[in-house]
């Protein structure tokens, strides 16, 4: 994956762009005069008044690029952990536009967001139809991101079988399985495939088993099963906001792993599909890297509406 690190001239000069554009305002053209006669000084009755029809034309608000809102991201994490590959993606599902993006097509390490891929791929075994017990195994998985589970799972269903499945199921093409079949959190997926994991479960998976995973997002406990507290980016970073999550942490040699991803809303509904995946330096520490996603899930407020 090549680094594409910004400078700090090219980086402030985003940020100010950033503040320009959303500061700006609709222009709103001029009313159109509207002309009386004057009443016929021969004439008893007056002169019928007529009157131009206004007309107003309004130009749409400007936004704030998707790329720009990405910068501001990638500012955001490479102001607390410098050197670091972060992937981007943030869709407006209700209009399929992107409002945020970076590097959104490039194979990053999943952790424990490939925990999607593994519940997908059982629900969609089952016909969607899981019983009471897969269902409850299921949300205890995503929303305490239980590794017990997913080992379980991983072995039974077939370990890298699962996410050619899924990926196969779902459309996904920056996904790959891991080397390491035995190591299920080195799948790589890219941001874009993350997003439209999110897409598949809005639009495509019945109600039974979306209930089940938007369930176990929705709830997602602050310390998860492992005791590692997985409220950082998303919930952190937007307060205020509404979201069902998925969250993944991983420490390898050469990498540190943290991913904040999920759906999110200003308001009662959840619109934006959003992932954020980063690999920090080696040896970056969990508080150093949790504020750094914290930080890049704030910057993309911006490219929200209500």
């Amino acid at each position: 994956m090549k680094r594409l690190p910004a400078t700090l001239a090219l980086l402030s000069a985003t940020v100010a762009v950033g503040v320009v554009l959303l500061a700006s305002t609709p222009v709103t053209a001029t009313l159109a005069a509207e002309r009386e006669p004057i009443p016929s000084a021969t004439t008893s009755s007056p002169t019928p008044t007529t009157t131009t029809p206004s007309t107003t034309t309004t130009t749409p608000t400007p936004t704030v690029p998707p790329e720009e809102i990405g910068q501001l991201v990638l500012k955001a994490v490479d102001s607390i952990a410098p050197g670091s590959e972060v992937g981007v993606l943030a869709v407006d599902t209700q209009t399929g536009q992107p409002v945020a993006s970076y590097n959104a097509d490039d194979p990053m390490y999943t952790a424990s967001v490939v925990k999607l891929l593994i519940a997908i791929d059982l629900l969609h075994s089952q016909n969607w139809t899981p019983d009471a017990a897969t269902s409850a195994e299921l949300e205890r998985m995503i929303s305490y991101s239980d590794d017990n589970i997913a080992n379980s799972l991983w072995v039974k269903d077939g370990g890298n079988s699962i996410v050619s499945r899924a990926a196969s199921l779902i459309g996904l093409t920056g996904t790959q399985p891991p080397d390491d079949p035995s190591q299920w959190g080195e799948t790589t997926m890219s941001a874009q495939d993350v997003v439209t994991t999110y897409q598949y479960i809005q639009d495509d998976v019945p109600a039974q088993a979306q209930d089940v995973l938007l369930t176990g997002m929705s709830d997602a406990a602050s310390t998860a099963a492992d005791g590692f507290q997985q409220y950082f980016g998303i919930p952190d970073g937007l307060p205020g906001t509404s979201w069902a999550i998925k969250q993944g942490w991983m420490l390898l040699r050469s990498t540190t792993v943290l991913n904040t991803t999920g759906m999110v809303g200003l308001g009662p509904t959840m619109p934006y599909a959003v992932a954020i995946m980063t690999e920090l330096p080696a040896g970056t520490s969990w508080t150093t890297g949790s504020k750094a996603v914290t930080a890049a899930a704030a910057a993309l407020k911006a490219a929200f509406t209500a």
